[in-house]
């Protein structure tokens, strides 16, 4: 019985010891700051970018217009800058580019002479331009695109 008192004494002892160095353990300060938050990098569209969100948004009124039988504003002259705005990095203007703009542009004109008749076709006609410059190269913008199409 004896035996089993000094055995259960020294395993009582061995868990105290156990627990004060356990509780003791420094903690080793890291000098240096640690910085979890990664820089963060503002989104500027490029020039092209605004431009087809403008021309987009002044499409959507001009849909709109057609749609009640009146004939659309004239495009904005800015707009013609689609030759020559500056792309997002990633694109450059190949023939392929031009080719679409300039279509695209004569589109505009014809819509702009349009008859209220002819009103629906010529607008469609300019959009669908533009969905197969965007198949060519930046496809993102399509799904939006496609809802300006008048049915």
């Amino acid at each position: 019985m004896l035996i089993m008192k000094k055995s259960s004494f020294s395993i009582y002892i061995l868990f105290i010891i156990f627990i004060f160095f356990s509780c003791q353990t420094e903690k080793k300060e890291n000098k240096e700051p640690v910085s979890n938050k990664e820089e963060l990098v503002m989104y500027v569209p490029s020039e092209m970018t605004t431009l087809m969100r403008e021309m987009f948004e002044f499409q959507e009124k001009s849909k709109k217009q057609i749609e009640n039988g009146e004939l659309p504003l004239d495009f904005p002259e800015k707009f013609k800058k689609i030759h020559s705005a500056k792309l997002s990095d990633q694109f450059e203007h190949d023939a392929s580019f031009q080719g679409f703009t300039t279509l695209y542009l004569q589109d505009i004109a014809n819509l702009e002479k349009s008859s209220k008749k002819n009103a629906k076709y010529n607008f469609n006609k300019a959009i669908q331009t533009c969905i197969a410059c965007h198949e060519t190269t930046c496809h993102g913008p399509i799904p939006r695109i496609k809802k300006l199409l008048i049915k």
